[in-house]
């Protein structure tokens, strides 16, 4: 028999030529093992460059099948290796002679070493992953079981957290498939890992995905993957293209594209509703048990099937106990991995809309733990902006602003793609509530992807926009951003206040804006959707807005029940500014050791929370007032300078005229009237019109006007 890659026969009997064995207190030199090992003639050098290939304990009889040769020969030659303590348990001893024998292994030898060592292992029904290590060095191969291999070895090593060692294997065995379905999943598989470690490098996976699905080879049973993961990136024209393809297929009946565009549907309204009249078709099933099997049919997993019903169900009914028993099972029913990372993500959704943040916060915080130990940046960010913007419902500002920075830290925000967006909304709208108007601005220059606004996410990033252009006083500008919000919300069929409590934000703005009829009437509208203010922690703004234009007396009943509703929930900051107002409410009504105690506790929490605009309004500190909103809080200047006209306009606004009012006053467009109080609020570091006289007066005092009108 020959010894592979040599055409020498291995002999019954082996000479025990040359040894020259380690005695008591003697170690082998690199040069005399390899002198050593050549004197023994081809047979004993074959063995010994084997075992330096395997560099683990393997059988005899495997070592002797890959070596074509005689087991008892085999064993001869170990037990001499071994007594002579070269090697022990078919291991070399010495790391530097095994590296000295593979440096002199010419490479046809070596790769044929690894192609035949594959096929044994395989044969034997040996773990994948032990297989798919000699196929990577075997060169050239011609395997037919090859691919189907690596690909199960990719797996096992996904589920070990060896992701580099997967993507080496899913490479290879791309290349080596000649099914086009088969091909096309391994890359959508390489994309997801690949962002899994290090995101920036999954482009080029997406690049050959992209080309075969523009080519239109991609088999119909990958796109609905392929349009998850290229929405998931911000691919927003690939994504099209590819649901263009699978509609197109669904339409001629392919029964595979028919499941695929139906459970895509179901995905997309929960994601992606702005994508729905892209492509056709309804959801119908004709049971949980058949949408299930759909999904499973479409590639989907059991966990996807379940975390999407839990979100819509909670897009259909708000807050319900029920649902949220259902989101703590799934989350503790699924390990995180790479097929339960998106749904694991829409708990934590269902948990947040559905009110129980307590939940969220504290899932999320232990999922980013966990994708910390799995060594996942890319998920560790995603949770870190989930968790920044929990942070935010709570008011909690400048842990969110920390929260969402680190995690574009760890990731180029790039590379997020549709969450991006989210960070933004996040950072934005912790910045304006906190007073840093600059920091929020730069912040919205960010290049988002266009994904972003056909999104679930889209809604977020809207409403901190509308927040920071509502407090730099752009009020025309908000208002668009608000009703899109809305808009949309009832359009997609995710109109509840957990989402965004929009009609909310419009009665804060036309507060803003001094017209007491928009304000009562938005709050009303918001109370109405609700049915009852109680049934929500947002009926605690709705109260504290109405309560602006309403009698003294009446106004205290107000703020009281909105006090009761904000106390029972967890946002902090809005609890501060229901009682800020109601400082200023007892004050009216002569009950000064009430108002003394309830400003006390309202600036408690404000410094509590980093809201820098409501502990000026709560300290009234004249170098508080004229502060500038900076990206530098402690940054102060000595005067604040208005203009003539700036100066006219802002004392009408704060004797409580409406825009119109005023350009009709002052001959001037209500443009020039927005423009004029943008310039107001940010040079005296006010959010509403309600502050301006306080900010005058103190401004009055300490800085020179000059004209510029």
């Amino acid at each position: 028999m020959t010894i592979i890659g040599h055409p020498t026969k291995i002999p019954d009997n082996i000479p025990d030529q040359g040894a020259r064995p380690a005695g008591p207190g003697r170690q082998w030199s690199v040069r005399s093992a390899q002198e050593y090992l050549r004197q023994g003639g081809t047979a004993r050098l074959r063995v010994a460059q084997l075992l330096a290939l395997v560099d683990e304990p393997i059988a005899l009889w495997i070592t002797a099948r890959v070596l074509d040769a005689d087991p008892a020969v085999v064993r001869s030659i170990i037990a001499t290796l071994t007594r002579t303590k070269i090697v022990a348990y078919c291991q070399f001893r010495n790391t530097e002679i095994r590296d000295a024998v593979l440096i002199e292994l010419p490479l046809a030898v070596r790769q044929r070493l690894h192609r035949r060592l594959a096929e044994v292992l395989h044969e034997c029904a040996a773990p994948p992953t032990r297989v798919a290590q000699h196929l990577l060095g075997a060169g050239e191969i011609h395997l037919p079981w090859a691919a189907s291999a690596l690909r199960g070895a990719a797996e096992d090593a996904i589920s070990d957290d060896e992701i580099s060692s997967a993507i080496e294997y899913l490479e290879l065995a791309s290349r080596l498939t000649a099914d086009d379905a088969e091909r096309a999943a391994m890359l959508l598989m390489l994309a997801m890992i690949r962002w899994r470690l290090n995101p920036s490098t999954s482009n080029r996976s997406f690049g050959r995905l992209v080309a075969i699905m523009r080519a239109g080879s991609m088999p119909v049973q990958c796109l609905p993957l392929a349009v998850r993961c290229l929405l998931w990136h911000g691919r927003f024209g690939d994504a099209v293209v590819a649901l263009e393809q699978l509609d197109t297929a669904a339409t001629l009946g392919v029964p595979a594209a028919i499941a695929g565009r139906t459970t895509l549907r179901e995905w997309l309204a929960c994601h992606y509703p702005g994508l729905l009249g892209e492509i056709g078709g309804k959801i119908s099933f004709t049971s949980e048990s058949d949408r299930v099997a759909t999904f499973l049919h479409s590639g989907w997993r059991v966990a996807d099937a379940d975390a999407g019903r839990l979100l819509a169900d909670v897009f259909m009914h708000g807050e319900c106990s029920h649902a949220i028993v259902r989101a703590r099972r799934l989350v503790r029913a699924h390990r995180l991995d790479d097929t339960t990372f998106g749904a694991l993500l829409m708990v934590l959704d269902a948990m947040t809309y559905g009110g129980r943040l307590d939940s969220a916060a504290s899932w999320c915080e232990s999922l980013m733990l966990e994708a910390a130990a799995r060594r996942a940046p890319a998920w560790q960010a995603i949770f870190g902006i989930w968790r920044s913007t929990l942070y935010v419902r709570t008011g909690e500002l400048d842990a969110a602003i920390d929260s969402a920075g680190r995690a574009l830290g760890r990731v180029r925000g790039e590379s997020l793609g549709t969450y991006a967006g989210l960070a933004v909304a996040s950072l934005v709208e912790a910045s304006t509530a906190a007073g840093r108007y600059r920091e929020a601005a730069s912040y919205l220059e960010t290049n988002l992807p266009e994904s972003v606004l056909q999104s679930r996410i889209g809604l977020h990033f809207r409403r901190a926009r509308g927040r920071y252009l509502m407090a730099v006083g752009e009020f025309g500008a908000a208002e668009a951003d608000f009703l899109a919000v809305g808009r949309r919300m009832m359009a997609w069929q995710m109109d509840i206040p957990g989402v965004v409590p929009w009609r909310n934000d419009m009665a804060e703005l036309h507060l803003a804006m001094g017209d007491p009829g928009g304000m009562r009437a938005w709050a009303s509208a918001h109370i109405g959707h609700l049915r009852d203010a109680a049934r929500h922690s947002s009926g605690a703004v709705s109260l504290r807005v109405m309560a602006a234009a309403a009698s003294p007396q009446q106004r205290v009943g107000l703020l009281r029940r909105a006090v009761d509703i904000a106390s029972s929930g967890v946002d902090t900051l809005e609890l501060a500014t229901v009682l800020s107002d109601m400082a200023d409410a007892y004050r009216e009504v002569g009950e000064r050791d009430r108002a003394r105690t309830a400003a006390r506790r309202a600036l408690r929490l404000a410094e509590q929370c980093g809201a820098e605009p409501l502990r000026v309004r709560l300290t009234g500190a004249r170098e508080s007032v004229l502060k500038l909103a900076t990206s530098d809080e402690h940054s102060r200047r000595e005067g604040v300078t208005l203009s003539q006209s700036e100066l006219r306009v802002a004392r009408l606004a704060a004797a409580g005229h409406r825009n119109r009012e005023i350009a009709g006053e002052l001959h001037i467009t209500t443009s020039t009237v927005e423009q004029h109080l943008t310039r107001v609020y940010r040079k005296l570091a006010v959010t509403r019109r309600a502050d301006l006289a306080v900010a005058l007066d103190s401004a009055v005092g300490a800085a020179a006007f000059t004209e510029a009108g």
